[in-house]
């Protein structure tokens, strides 16, 4: 009643050719209040305007035994917070400013003229916008073209209703699948292009990064793609970063099977993850994403977390010293703000099989842990032979899948000793796409078995355990108590009890059969004949109605 009462004063308001009125003849809230049935609104087409119902007398929590339930909750006045029509914008202070330049620009110049990061990748003949966040000082609009570097663009700004704000910005491509705006007051959602004539594409909701970053360690894993089940590496990656100290994950996906995107979408739920899915109306393979996604990331988090590791689904950062167990405990440590990238170096695991595609049982899913089953592990390779990094977001120009390629401020590398963590990289010995990343790895002999650290292990198991079965252990019901839910429902009638009724039936012919030499007598009871019939007669009924 109080939903339709709110809708009734919105439509009231807001055209003379619509007229409210109660049923049964009432006139007043009063009435209403009083009524002892449900009171419906009319609402009709009208050309003369109607009066707005005059006040009822206040009520109380408790309803008096005389008032019909449906009628007791009435408002007089709407909530101002909801106090506006299909064309108003709400009015944000943060969302009040307008520049007319972006910071760093002439940095960004200079990079452009030493041609720094010029893909020239692909066949992209659109932008193809990926997601735009705003600062305090600008927006930056990720895309997933990879061939458009130093090209000249206009921001094209849009309000919460997809209105287009007709102040435009001039812009240039940089980096790669990179655009920095200026920023316009009001403006929700943003699109690029190459022209003001021209129809720009599919604008992208604009995120707010205005705040004090939320996080102080975030973790962005590369693009899913591939025939490999995934479902074990995904919990196994999320739940040991969790363990080292990470608050938050984004997840790049290009493709996984419906199982495994069942344990994903529960992470959703549960505000541990964004999903990023990687896809637009151009030609790529599944393998290609990856330059654009370190690139959407790099972005993504600045001003969202401190730090953010930019690691593969079959990468961990391995603290190895005693005095750092967790890898938020050795950041806690850096003060120096010149440190901007940790180079960490990589060990590499022999894996040899693929994952299980599902959930069986617990000793299934122990047993096939990758840190359980795959330990063999290889020397550990130079700084300049696949490192990757945690880096401090709103201080690299550019990023790419190992390095920065520059930066705003700081020290490009710093490069963290093998004394104190490493990657622990699993590397699959299918060769799926690259074809020398196992000769890379088998460079690195000779191979021994490194467990990780016990307390580690326990923890990890124990966290995977509970995930895995809270997601796909589904405890099941019987077959009379599925087949008590389906008749609530219009006499519906649960498969596997269709199924049970077909076997006592053909077994029950069968006993009868005089060809094949069977008693004449039932095996069932009259009893239990009459109920299957019984229940089959109503079922029938209740479909023909």
């Amino acid at each position: 009643m109080y939903l339709l009462l709110r809708l009734a004063f919105l439509l009231l308001s807001a055209s003379a050719a619509v007229q409210i009125s109660f049923t049964n003849r009432l006139k007043t809230l009063d009435d209403v209040y009083n009524y002892r049935e449900e009171v419906k609104i009319n609402v009709i087409l009208n050309e003369t305007e109607t009066e707005k119902p005059e006040s009822a007398s206040p009520s109380g929590t408790t309803i008096p035994p005389h008032v019909q339930f449906h009628n007791s909750h009435l408002n007089t006045e709407e909530d101002p917070d909801f106090t506006y029509n299909s064309s108003d914008c709400p009015e944000e202070k943060w969302n009040n400013v307008r520049t007319d330049s972006i910071p760093m620009a002439e940095r960004h110049k200079l990079w452009t003229e030493m041609n720094i990061g010029n893909m020239s990748y692909l066949y992209h003949e659109t932008f193809s916008l990926l997601a735009a966040f705003v600062y305090t000082d600008q927006i930056i609009v990720t895309m997933t073209s990879e061939n458009q570097f130093n090209k000249t663009v206009y921001c094209r700004y849009y309000d919460c209703r997809r209105k287009e704000i007709p102040d435009q910005f001039e812009a240039l491509v940089y980096p790669e699948s990179t655009v920095f705006c200026a920023r316009r007051p009001g403006a929700k959602y943003i699109s690029i292009s190459e022209t003001l004539e021209e129809k720009p594409e599919y604008s992208v909701p604009i995120v707010p990064r205005i705040a004090k970053p939320p996080h102080y360690f975030t973790v962005c894993m590369a693009t899913l793609y591939g025939d490999e089940p995934k479902f074990l590496q995904i919990v196994d990656f999320i739940e040991y970063y969790k363990l080292q100290g990470a608050t938050f994950f984004h997840i790049y996906l290009r493709n996984v099977t419906d199982y495994d995107r069942v344990l994903l979408d529960d992470y959703v739920r549960t505000g541990d993850i964004e999903i990023i899915k990687m896809h637009d109306h151009h030609w790529r393979d599944d393998f290609m994403w990856h330059h654009v996604q370190i690139n959407d990331c790099h972005h993504r988090n600045k001003y969202f977390s401190k730090w953010t590791a930019l690691i593969d689904v079959d990468e961990r950062i391995e603290m190895k010293s005693e005095s750092y167990k967790t890898v938020t405990s050795f950041l806690d440590t850096i003060h120096d703000p010149n440190i901007v990238n940790l180079h960490f170096k990589i060990q590499w695991v022999i894996k040899e099989f693929d994952t299980p595609a599902r959930y069986e049982n617990d000793e299934q899913l122990i047993n096939e842990m990758i840190f359980h089953k795959y330990q063999n592990t290889s020397r550990i390779g130079s700084f300049w032979t696949q490192p990757k990094c945690i880096i401090r977001p709103e201080k690299i120009g550019m990023m790419t899948i190992h390095a920065p390629l520059a930066l705003y401020s700081g020290i490009r590398r710093s490069l963290v000793d093998q004394a104190i963590a490493v990657v622990r990289h699993y590397r699959n010995v299918e060769q799926r796409v690259f074809q020398g990343a196992y000769a890379k790895m088998m460079g690195h002999a000779p191979f021994n078995i490194t467990p990780i650290d016990t307390g580690l292990d326990r923890k990890l198991t124990d966290a995977i355990l509970n995930r895995v079965k809270w997601v796909y252990d589904v405890p099941d019901v019987t077959c009379d108590q599925k087949q008590s839910i389906y008749q609530y429902h219009a006499g519906l009638n649960a498969s596997c009890w269709v199924e049970e009724q077909k076997r006592l039936e053909s077994l029950n012919a069968t006993l009868l059969d005089p060809d094949l030499g069977s008693t004449s007598d039932s095996v069932f009871t009259a009893e239990e004949l009459a109920s299957v019939e019984s229940t089959t007669e109503s079922n029938n009924e209740k479909d023909k109605n």
